[in-house]
């Protein structure tokens, strides 16, 4: 078959890190997987003849922990004859690699959720999806006056439009020691925002997640004295986007701003180490969030989904 599905080799990692650059804002967690070293990630190579000695990288597949589905495959979107030839041909080599890994969610640009969706429903043990969340990608590549423009705007809002934006208000990058106060923030975020409601996930299990994130340093929040407010994280960094997730603000502290605020500092803090592009995905219908994020600078850019199985 002139595609084939193969283990990508540590010696493969610049190759690959390559092929994704134009798309990684679309899969960033896809180029997290490969900086930390690709040992879940597989390749899909095609070439013209089976014998062929000459392959072409056509796109990335990664299984976080047999559970979590990232990609690139640009030849989904149909762009040329090419795509058009290589979408064919990958269809049964695909099924043949998801009958021994099976996702637990299928994480992407929305094209290729779509192409990998129809795969596991038509593959031999077939998988039907539960709840499909579809998104916006936002992108931004804000600069620092930017972000200083956004705090500005923010506290000029604030101050006139009587929300009372208090001095003790401040934000912290957290900690392990965090765990205890910022937990219901984090459950409250995974039960309205994440979790589909179908689905018998335990506060214990999402509990022990967020124990990891603290421990990686990169979540932060919005203090009101000793009280949290509102919360966010890095949720991946590629090579040249870091990817925010996980905002939530407690519900008596909505429509202030303070969601808004807590982004543009943790930007402002990004930037200050060299960081100056980032994304984002927010629900399609979540009218608020995506006025939110466009206020910030951020773009749609394309659809995004989350496949749950």
């Amino acid at each position: 078959m002139p595609v084939i599905v193969k283990p990508l080799l540590p010696e493969q990692g610049e190759e690959a890190l390559s092929f994704i650059q134009p798309y990684e804002s679309e899969c960033v967690n896809l180029a997290s997987e490969l900086l930390r070293g690709g040992t879940d990630c597989w390749a899909l190579y095609y070439a013209e003849q089976e014998a062929s000695q000459t392959k072409t990288l056509a796109g990335l597949i990664a299984l976080r922990k047999k559970r979590s589905l990232f990609f690139c495959l640009p030849f989904a979107k149909y762009k040329s004859a090419f795509d058009k030839k290589v979408c064919s041909e990958a269809q049964r080599p695909l099924m043949e690699f998801f009958e021994s890994n099976e996702p637990f969610c299928v994480n992407g640009e929305a094209a290729g959720a779509v192409l990998l969706r129809n795969i596991l429903k038509n593959k031999k043990t077939p998988m039907r999806p539960s709840v499909t969340n579809k998104y916006f990608l936002m992108v931004s590549g804000g600069s620092d006056q930017e972000a200083s423009q956004n705090e500005k705007a923010f506290h000029a809002q604030d101050a006139g439009g009587g929300s009372g934006l208090a001095k003790d208000l401040r934000v912290a990058q957290a900690a392990a020691a965090d765990y205890e106060i910022l937990l219901p923030l984090e459950l409250g975020y995974q039960r309205e925002e994440v979790v589909p409601k179908s689905f018998d996930i335990s506060d214990a299990a999402l509990a022990a997640a967020f124990k990891h994130e603290l421990e990686q340093g990169l979540t932060f929040a919005l203090f009101d004295g000793a009280r949290p407010i509102a919360k966010a994280r890095l949720a991946a960094s590629g090579q040249r986007y870091c990817m925010l997730g996980g905002v939530y603000t407690i519900p008596s502290e909505r429509k202030k701003g303070r969601a808004a605020f807590l982004v543009s500092q943790i930007i402002a803090r990004s930037q200050a180490h060299g960081v100056n592009n980032f994304c984002l995905y927010a629900k399609q219908e979540n009218a608020a969030a995506l006025a939110l994020y466009k206020s910030l600078g951020f773009t749609p850019r394309g659809e995004y989904m989350l496949v749950y199985y």
